[in-house]
C-alpha cells in the first residue's frame, strides 16, 4: 500500500477515540486524554486515514498508548509502530512500553515479532478499568475472558543500533503541531 506517514492534530486523536476507544484511554498505570499524548496518521495515497498511533513521553521513556490500523493485513501497523519508534528515538527516548489485553492475541504477537517483550501482567485490571469505563465488556476478541493487561517494553537504543526492523521510506516526520 503506498501512502504517507504524518504528525496528526489532537482534534482527530480526539474524534477517533472517542468513536472506537472512549475516553479516558486506560493503561496500567494511567489514563490518557487526548491532550496527553502526539501521534502519526498513515494516509494512503488518495490522502484517506488507514490509521493511528499516539503516544506520551516522560524523559526517556514513552508509552505508546493506542496503535489503530484500520484495517488488518496491509502492514499499517508495522509502518505506524516504525514511524513512532523512529520520532521517539529521535527524541530521546530509549525505552517505549506498549499494554494490550490477554484477549488480544494477534497484537501480543505483532508486538513480539518487533522486538517488545513481556514485562509486567497486570492479574485482573480490567476491573479497574470497568469502573472508570463501565461499558467494557466482559468477553473480548474470540469470546476470551477480558480480564488482564499485559505491558511489553522494547529498548529502543538496542533496536537503534542494528535491530531487525528497518525504518520505512517517509517514515521520519520533520514536525509535530
Amino acid at each position: 500500500m503506498e501512502g504517507r506517514i504524518e504528525p496528526v492534530d489532537r482534534e482527530y486523536i480526539r474524534r477517533h477515540w472517542e468513536e472506537t476507544w472512549g475516553l479516558p484511554v486506560v493503561s496500567i498505570d494511567r489514563t490518557y486524554e487526548p491532550e496527553d499524548v502526539q501521534g502519526l496518521v498513515w494516509r494512503d495515497e488518495w490522502g484517506d486515514a488507514q490509521g493511528l498511533i499516539t503516544w506520551h513521553i516522560e524523559g526517556e521513556h514513552a508509552e505508546i498508548v493506542t496503535v489503530d490500523a484500520y484495517q488488518q493485513g496491509r502492514h499499517i501497523g508495522g509502518r505506524l509502530l516504525d514511524g513512532a519508534e523512529a520520532e521517539l528515538r529521535r527524541r530521546g527516548v530509549h525505552h517505549a512500553t506498549i499494554v494490550t489485553t490477554n484477549d488480544n492475541l494477534r497484537a501480543i504477537a505483532f508486538y513480539v515479532r518487533r522486538g517488545y517483550r513481556m514485562v509486567r501482567i497486570a492479574l485482573d485490571d480490567m476491573e479497574r478499568v470497568r469502573k472508570i469505563k463501565p461499558s467494557v465488556p466482559r468477553l473480548g476478541l474470540n469470546n476470551v475472558p477480558l480480564r488482564d493487561m499485559i505491558e511489553l517494553e522494547k529498548d529502543l537504543t538496542e533496536a537503534a543500533q542494528g535491530g531487525s526492523h528497518r525504518i520505512p521510506e517517509g517514515a521520519r516526520p520533520e514536525t509535530f503541531a
